[in-house]
This record gives structure tokens, C-alpha cells and sequence, in this order.
């Protein structure tokens, strides 16, 4: 008997097998799909898949499935599943033809450009590496919301990941009944990839962190600058201060306030202490 693979709507699915019998698959479709995930049992396998979705990832797609010796069905939405399994099917492997080669050569196409996404993510981190090291005046505004979308990216790429090498270990692992020791090596093989791709995606989580630290240390490095011209510019001025709040108290018998050349000392004397705390600051390298 050959094997049969099928997509389809959850509604579809509801209409086709609204009755639960022996001999007919059940998926359970009141939980709600947030993992990638098995549930093992002795003649068939039902899951669920949620997957990172669209160029940022910002959404997953969600997809159930069940598996046994001669059946794959997959529910979910089919603009978005049939895709896939288009792909999967056009390499003609030889792992086709049986229901668990099917839904290997399926999660084998999900994963197919993975790779290049690593690869290009690690491309715009080095970019934001190249502009945040080129100086803290060349760091674009939204830099540091840029930085935190990709944390998160990853974050959810790290755990779309571990999801999928644990599965990918569940089904090799599978009764053999459902899946034969031929496919289930195929299937520990995709749990190697997906280890492999977690790792990667671990090396860029912490490429990213240390990318942030960086810009953080830049921000607080010219935070410091600013307050250490602030600080320098208010020592400057606290002698003058001193002088004119000492003169301002305007006592009967403070002979400066009579001199004829009282005015022009305390300028000079202003002047003098200028001088004398800026190359003070210069050759300190305060300024």
C-alpha cells in the first residue's frame, strides 16, 4: 500500500474525520500550537510545528501533523505548507515514497535555507560591528533597538531550534512500526544538522551580546566625556565665584571696595587664575 501524504485546513481535517475511530488518525486541535513537539505512541505520531515566519520572523507559522506507516497528514494552512512540501517532493530522494520519508524530506525543505539565514544574520551583525566601532558619532539612533530585535530573533531561532533537534531525536527514536530503522538514521541525521544550527545560532546570540556591550561601553564612555567638561568648566569657575560672591557682601571696611584700582586688580587676578587652572587641566589632560 503506498503511502499517503496529505495538507490540509483544520476544518477540512474536522469535516473529514469529525468521528474518532481505531482506524482513524486523531490530532488533538484544541491545544493550541506553541512547540515544536511529538507525542510517540506505538502505531502512529502526532505533533505539532511552530515555526519562525516571514523575513523578521515576527510570527510562526503553525502546522499539525500525524504520522503512521501509511499516512502524513499536515494541518495547517496550505498557502503556506504546500510550499515546502512542493520543495521536498522535487528533490525525487529516495527517502520518498513512505509516509515517514515524506516528513522527513518535508522538515528537511523547512529548515533548507536556514544555513543562509545564519550566515546572513552573522553579515548584519558584523555591519552594525563595522559602524558602531567606526565612532560613537557615527552610531545610528536606532541602534540599540536594532541590536535588541536581534537578541530576540535569536532567541526565538535558538528555541525554534532545540525544539526541532528534539524531535528530530523523538522520531529516530520511534517504534518500528511507524518509522523503520532506515529513516529513523535519516531522521538522527536531522537532529545532528539542527544541533549544529543551534550552536551557530548560540555563537551569534553571544556575538550579539558582546556587540551590545561594546555600544554600551561607547555610550558610557561619552557620557563620561561630557560630565568631565561639565566638572572642568565648574572648577574653572568656582574661584571667580568665590571672588565675586566674597565682594558682593559689601562690608563698611573692606579697603578693596575704596581702592581706586580695586576693579582692575580682580580682573587681572580672574584672569591670572584662568590661565593658571587651564594649563593646570592641559598638562593633567582633563581637557
Amino acid at each position: 500500500m503506498a503511502a499517503v501524504s496529505m495538507i490540509m485546513t483544520e476544518e477540512d481535517y474536522k469535516e473529514k474525520y469529525r468521528r474518532v475511530e481505531e482506524n482513524l488518525p486523531y490530532i488533538n486541535t484544541e491545544e493550541k500550537v506553541r512547540h515544536c513537539k511529538a507525542e510517540v505512541f506505538e502505531k502512529y505520531i502526532s505533533g505539532t510545528l511552530a515555526v519562525p515566519w516571514g523575513e523578521d520572523r515576527s510570527r510562526e507559522a503553525d502546522c499539525r501533523f500525524y504520522l503512521d506507516k501509511d499516512r502524513l497528514l499536515l494541518i495547517g494552512d496550505p498557502a503556506e505548507l504546500n510550499p515546502v512540501m512542493e520543495a521536498a517532493m522535487a528533490e525525487k530522494a529516495p527517502e520518498a515514497g513512505t509516509s515517514a520519508g515524506d516528513f522527513f524530506l518535508f522538515l528537511k525543505a523547512l529548515i533548507g535555507e536556514e544555513g543562509d539565514y545564519i550566515d546572513n544574520f552573522e553579515d548584519e551583525l558584523t555591519d552594525k560591528e563595522n559602524v558602531m566601532l567606526a565612532g560613537s558619532d557615527k552610531i545610528p539612533a536606532d541602534f540599540e533597538e536594532d541590536m535588541q530585535k536581534a537578541r530576540r530573533a535569536l532567541l526565538r531561532t535558538n528555541r525554534y531550534y532545540q525544539q526541532l533537534a528534539d524531535l528530530g531525536q523523538m522520531l529516530a527514536e520511534a517504534p518500528g512500526e511507524v518509522i523503520d530503522k532506515k529513516t529513523g538514521r535519516y531522521y538522527r541525521f536531522f537532529a545532528d544538522r539542527m544541533l549544529r544550527l543551534l550552536a551557530e545560532a548560540e555563537d551569534l546570540r553571544e556575538y550579539s551580546s558582546q556587540i551590545y556591550d561594546m555600544y554600551q561601553s561607547r555610550i558610557n564612555i561619552k557620557q563620561n566625556k561630557v560630565m568631565q567638561f561639565l566638572t572642568v568648566i565648574t572648577t574653572i569657575f568656582m574661584p571667580l565665584t568665590l571672588i565675586t560672591g566674597w565682594y558682593g557682601m559689601n562690608f563698611r571696611n573692606m579697603p578693596e571696595l575704596a581702592w581706586k584700582y580695586g576693579y582692575v586688580a580682580v580682573i587681572i587676578i580672574s584672569a591670572l587664575l584662568l590661565l593658571a587652572e587651564l594649563c593646570i587641566f592641559k598638562r593633567k589632560k582633563w581637557m
